[in-house]
């Protein structure tokens, strides 16, 4: 029985509304968010609900605010950038450098549960050492933003082709996760499926649907990324959302899973059927290795749950950046069409962006299963991540 929140309902209707209205465009239609605005509770300024887009309509001085954020972009001559820890991101996010070889990126790839601990003591000492980061919303988002760590995104949209509403599949509003669609842009929409499945290993007629988790002959066999934070975090709140909390604790308590912070050595094991089934498994990994030349047969449960999915396709951008308008000029390069078709393209994913073609059919949403899709990453879903969270300590010695 699924334990949808009623904001969370709201999620879903409105997915299930906009499918059913755009079915030749599947892909990030059905992960727009829902037309309500609630104004969160904070100990820092109030907020306002923002405007349709970057910038105000009928704005005809882009060019000159562009070209002189370019020029001191220049002058500062560095972006000081996060992102996912794999390979494949970082060498489609270091594309910037093509484009304005004049700004250096200094990339870090880390994980949330590894980048915002670290920030949030280099704040405390007083230190503001990072401009952006690349990655999903989890919650330590949602935290840094309540302390104040961030900065809105939506103002600096400067580009008309990343500030006009028609751009992004669900309005400019659909572009972002936060109730306020205002601090956190979300530029990819995918189904993810919380658990991979090496085949050669288990065959399907054992293993069909993550109900199955549970048979005590996987007992062993399972590996997990770390729940504290990204993928592993993301699908074990699917399961939650949609199994109850008895099934989530009857797997970390009963089925000796062995968990990983290291998503390549998690997508080796699988391919390796060292532990052949794997929740969390990143498909970037998947893809590295097979860019690599490794051939093997992990595949995408289709049976049970699934996430409408972010991934790592977010955006924070950090307050008191040093080099704010590198930033800038970083945020709207990224939403570009060039930039969002290139990532596309690199990492095999379905950019929000409507005139970006979907490059993986395999995660495109389907309108007949849309009341199935949990919308893990929106705000909407933050209380069940924090409780997924809970469970995952509680069971995970």
């Amino acid at each position: 029985m699924q334990t949808f929140s009623p904001g969370a309902l709201a999620v879903i209707l409105m997915l299930a509304a906009m499918a059913c209205s755009s079915s030749e465009n599947l892909r990030p239609t059905a992960g727009a968010q829902p037309g309500t605005s609630a104004t969160q509770a904070q100990s820092t300024a109030s907020r306002q609900e923002p405007s349709a887009g970057g910038k105000a309509a009928g704005a005809d001085d882009w060019e000159d605010e562009w070209e002189q954020t370019v020029a001191a972009a220049r002058q500062e001559g560095k972006l000081v950038l996060t992102g996912p820890p794999g390979e494949v991101w970082r060498r489609a996010l270091m594309t910037f450098e093509e484009d304005f070889p004049q700004i250096q990126v200094e990339y870090t790839g880390a994980n949330s549960r590894d980048f915002w601990p670290r920030v949030f003591r280099e704040r405390e000492l007083g230190q503001y050492l990072w401009d952006l980061r690349v990655g999903g919303p989890d919650p330590q988002v949602y935290e840094a933003r309540d302390k104040g760590m961030l900065d809105p995104v939506r103002p600096l949209l400067l580009l008309p082709e990343v500030a006009e509403e028609n751009k992004w599949s669900g309005g400019f509003n659909g572009l972002f996760v936060d109730k306020e669609h205002n601090y956190i842009a979300g530029f990819l929409a995918y189904a993810s499926a919380p658990v991979f499945v090496n085949r050669d290993v288990v065959p399907e007629t054992e293993f069909r649907s993550d109900q199955d988790l549970l048979d005590p002959q996987w007992k062993g066999k399972i590996v997990l990324q770390d729940p504290r934070g990204g993928a592993g975090l993301g699908s074990m709140t699917v399961l939650l959302a949609v199994y109850g909390e008895q099934f989530v604790e009857d797997l970390l308590s009963k089925q000796d899973v062995v968990v990983t912070s290291d998503g390549r050595q998690q997508a080796e094991w699988v391919i390796r059927g060292r532990y052949p089934i794997g929740i969390g498994v990143l498909p970037d990994q998947l893809l590295y290795l097979k860019q690599q030349g490794l051939t093997f047969n992990v595949q995408r449960l289709r049976e049970g749950s699934a996430g409408l999915s972010v991934g790592f396709g977010g955006i924070q951008l950090l307050n008191r950046s040093p080099h704010p308008n590198a930033a800038k000029v970083y945020i709207n390069w990224l939403l570009s069409q060039k930039a969002q078709e290139n990532l596309a393209q690199t990492l095999g994913l379905n950019s929000r962006r409507l005139d970006v073609e979907a490059r993986n059919p395999e995660v495109m949403l389907d309108p007949d299963r849309i009341e199935n899709y949990v919308p893990h990453q929106y705000e909407d879903f933050l209380p069940l991540r924090r409780r997924t969270a809970e469970l995952a300590a509680q069971f995970l010695k």
